[in-house]
């Protein structure tokens, strides 16, 4: 029987770190997005935030934001506590962002994700103000979403000691994923042996097999097909970091401008 490993400390619950009490608490922010599209040249879009909501959406009810003048930081350990989700979204990448103070924003993330599915390509405006979580979609539509008092406690970034870690192509990395949901598989084993980084996906009496990228490392770690279909959910395109040890926690990692968003998995075993 397989069993999940908890990738972070049991006695901790999923937020960002709080803000230092001598920070003004946030009163409001606004943030616009850009839509994308052909004319674009965005690093971060519609489609980026959407990604991330989706993997939040998947290990949890609800949203919590830390904001401040820098930057929009979000953090969730899923119900459970198999996989964490890091992300931190920089005043870089958005095409406006201010916001007086600091401090957490948190709403239900279906709601918001339903919301941003609405959205598709245009430009979105994230705003807070009197309680209440707006999102503009295109200038005019305008939804409002009421806040959730929030704990505010810190999920720590799991200590790992990693083996092997390569670049992974984010689609090739998906088709994978659907070539072993094809065949009802539970189990993915991810193993960097002969310059080269294997996918495997397992169940009792099937295996697919994939060459996912190039891998100088030597390595291998056991992972559940779900959290892994959940993980991938955050990233829109373009390349992700893959790293792991020896049946230990597995991290999918992407960086932009300051920003970043990292996804830990715990390992199973046999």
């Amino acid at each position: 029987m397989e069993t999940p490993v908890n990738p972070v400390n049991e006695t901790v619950q999923a937020a960002p770190t709080p803000p230092p009490e001598a920070t003004p608490p946030l009163t409001k922010f606004r943030a616009v997005i850009s839509g994308g599209g052909k004319k674009s040249n965005a690093v971060f879009t519609t489609d980026s935030l959407r990604s991330i909501i989706e993997t939040v959406a998947a290990f949890s009810d609800t949203a919590t934001f830390l904001i401040n003048a820098d930057s929009i930081k979000v953090k969730v350990l899923d119900n459970a506590r198999i996989a964490l989700l890091d992300a931190m979204l920089p005043r870089s990448v958005f095409a406006d962002f201010a916001a007086d103070g600091e401090g957490y924003v948190a709403v239900d993330v279906k709601s918001l994700l339903a919301i941003l599915r609405r959205a598709k390509s245009k430009d979105v405006e994230l705003s807070f103000r009197d309680g209440q979580f707006i999102v503009i979609i295109g200038g005019i539509r305008s939804f409002r979403i009421r806040t959730i008092d929030s704990a505010g406690e810190e999920a720590p970034e799991p200590k790992v000691n990693y083996e092997v870690s390569a670049y992974v192509d984010v689609e090739a990395f998906k088709e994978a994923v659907v070539d072993a949901k094809v065949l009802k598989a539970d189990t993915v084993k991810l193993t960097a042996e002969n310059g080269v980084l294997l996918f495997k996906g397992l169940n009792e009496t099937k295996e697919v097999e994939v060459k996912l990228a190039p891998c100088t490392d030597t390595g291998a770690g056991s992972y559940s097909l779900d959290y892994l279909i959940k993980a991938l959910k955050a990233f829109d395109d373009g390349v992700v970091e893959v790293k792991f040890g020896n049946n230990s926690t597995l991290e999918l990692s992407t960086t932009f401008n300051e920003g970043y968003i990292k996804v830990f998995i715990a390992p199973r075993f046999e």
